[in-house]
């Protein structure tokens, strides 16, 4: 598979139509996110909930490209958590099960 291809991914444990054939491991993304904004100014509040989005989608394309470099056609399982990492930051975590599946017979 090339690794501009795209991948499932999912937080179900496994894919409709679809048969996991080799599990390749654990897949994780990493990001970090300022908690530098007033909260109770709605301008800042709204930067926050931006800036949340988007750590959130740089962890996931983290843990993709990292499936995708073991050459993985899917990730199953896939959750987020955070992290406190001080006062001003928090860790964003994207992370899954990179797997091989390939379409059913049924």
């Amino acid at each position: 598979m090339s690794q501009q291809q795209e991948i499932f991914v999912t937080t179900a444990d496994e894919i409709p139509g679809y048969m996991v054939i080799q599990i390749l491991g654990i897949v994780v993304g990493v990001s970090l996110l300022s908690k530098r904004y007033d909260l109770s100014k709605e301008d800042e509040a709204k930067k926050f909930l931006e800036e949340s989005e988007k750590a959130r989608v740089n962890a996931l394309n983290e843990m993709v490209q990292r499936a995708k470099e073991l050459n993985s056609t899917a990730i199953i399982s896939v959750r987020f958590d955070s992290h406190r990492i001080n006062d001003d930051y928090d860790e964003i975590i994207a992370y899954g099960t990179a797997v091989k599946v390939i379409k059913s017979v049924h």
